[in-house]
């Protein structure tokens, strides 16, 4: 019995020295990652696929990387709301790094409308197979939602939608999954591919589709887990499919390197811009700091500087002096010259 107990203790100081020992060389959550939120947000954080990835290729901390490159999609879920209309959404799990760092955030993405009211200038917004009352076109409101870590996500997302069924997931090798930063450059290509809301074609069924499919294809070191019947009630309305477009896929997949490319660029000129403050801040830091350093030492050796001008000035004084008595001594001499010759 003591012989047990003592390689348990034995075991546990051993894990602890290890882990101790590793703790530096493993990434914490990150403390300042606004558009991923690892910790549980305040509310329920909605951005437009659109600026999510402007923000994240804007994004500057200071380091060499732009961090959201570095937060890799481990998984996604397909969910199916079990009231109303039925509505799509999709759950996506982000680690930090791509060690296998245990910090994760969720952000959920889907599609909805805003329908305008021309009485107050307001707008409503209107999840899953709606039918726009107005005879105008609504725009699609294709949104990102952080709901924080796991742990926290369920609740959130039940808040937000009800119930629902997760009919499957993706999940992506940690070698080769996307990046944040990708993923958001994804998710605006999709949306550019149909804007605006429309009951048939291009409604939240089309875009959870069409974002699972176009990752599944860009990022193809995956693994998709779900049963038959899941996987069929995908896009589907009362045994109807809508929504699942291969000419959507296609064409974010066409569009997806050189919109890459773009965002690549975009993340090297905020670095450069940044790089070039810092250096413009050091310039100007560094004169100032000349200048004050200047100062300072006039400042220590000012009573050296007062003395020396008392001694020149005393020196001055004397030398003045020695002038006037030498005038006068000249002046006695001649007086006594004049009067030898007189004699």
């Amino acid at each position: 019995m003591h012989l047990k107990q003592d390689r348990r203790n034995r075991s546990s100081i051993g894990r602890r020295f290890l882990a101790a020992l590793l703790h530096p060389f493993m990434s914490d959550p990150p403390a300042q990652l606004p558009q991923l939120r690892f910790n549980s947000p305040d509310g329920n954080i909605a951005i437009p696929v659109t600026e999510w990835c402007f923000l994240m290729a804007d994004h500057w901390d200071g380091g060499r990387e732009n961090l959201y490159a570095k937060c890799s999609l481990r998984r996604i879920k397909f969910c199916k709301c079990s009231n109303g209309a039925r509505h799509e959404f999709l759950i996506l799990y982000f680690g930090h790094w791509m060690d296998g760092s245990s910090a994760e955030a969720v952000v959920c993405v889907d599609r909805t409308f805003k329908l305008c009211t021309r009485d107050d200038n307001s707008s409503k917004q209107f999840p899953g197979l709606v039918s726009p009352s107005s005879s105008e076109p609504s725009p699609a409101l294709d949104s990102v939602s952080m709901v924080g870590s796991p742990h926290d996500a369920e609740s959130r997302l039940i808040q937000n939608h009800g119930p629902y069924k997760r009919l499957c997931t993706l999940q992506f090798s940690p070698s080769s999954a996307p990046s944040a930063l990708e993923v958001s450059t994804v998710l605006f290509l999709v949306h550019q591919q149909a804007p605006v809301y429309d009951l048939i074609d291009s409604q939240c069924f089309w875009f959870s589709d069409s974002v699972w499919r176009s990752l599944k294809v860009l990022f193809p070191i995956n693994e998709e887990f779900c049963n038959l019947n899941d996987h069929n009630s995908r896009a589907c309305y009362v045994g109807f499919t809508v929504g699942p477009s291969d000419l959507s896929v296609q064409a974010v997949c066409d569009a997806y390197e050189s919109e890459w490319q773009r965002v690549l660029e975009k993340v090297g000129q905020v670095k450069q811009y940044h790089e070039a403050e810092l250096a413009r801040a050091e310039q100007r830091g560094l004169v100032i700091g000349v200048e004050q350093g200047l100062a300072q030492g006039r400042a220590e050796r000012q009573p050296e500087i007062d003395q020396l001008r008392v001694e020149r000035q005393h020196d001055a004084d004397q030398m003045q002096q020695m002038q006037v008595e030498l005038a006068q001594f000249c002046v006695l001499m001649g007086v006594a010259a004049s009067e030898g010759t007189r004699d």
